[in-house]
């Protein structure tokens, strides 16, 4: 499965946040976790900081949305919706425990 690297600007991009938007977070968490290898040496540190995901600064909660994406459609203003950030595709985080 390849990975969305950003969400295609637009108003297109907005998308409600579902009991089904969930389970597709839990399933990649699930693949992710399968993916990853035991550590072999606890002294031995694979995880670099530098190489670790960020999330998307331009896309911090608080800050308003890149003109890329327009104007949220009248319709979704209110609701919870999917995050455009592909950090938190694989990651299940309240809006309190986003970065601001």
């Amino acid at each position: 499965m390849a990975a969305r690297l950003i969400a295609p600007p637009g108003p297109d991009s907005f998308k409600r946040f579902t009991p089904e938007s969930l389970a597709n977070i839990e399933k990649r968490v699930a693949e992710e976790k399968k993916r990853k290898r035991p550590k072999q040496d606890s002294s031995h540190r694979d995880d670099d900081e530098d190489s670790k995901p960020k999330p998307n600064s331009d896309l911090e909660a608080g800050k308003s949305l890149p003109f890329i994406y327009g104007d949220i459609p009248k319709g979704l203003v209110a609701v919870p919706l999917e995050d455009f950030d592909p950090y938190y595709m694989t990651q299940k985080v309240s809006p309190q425990q986003r970065s601001c």
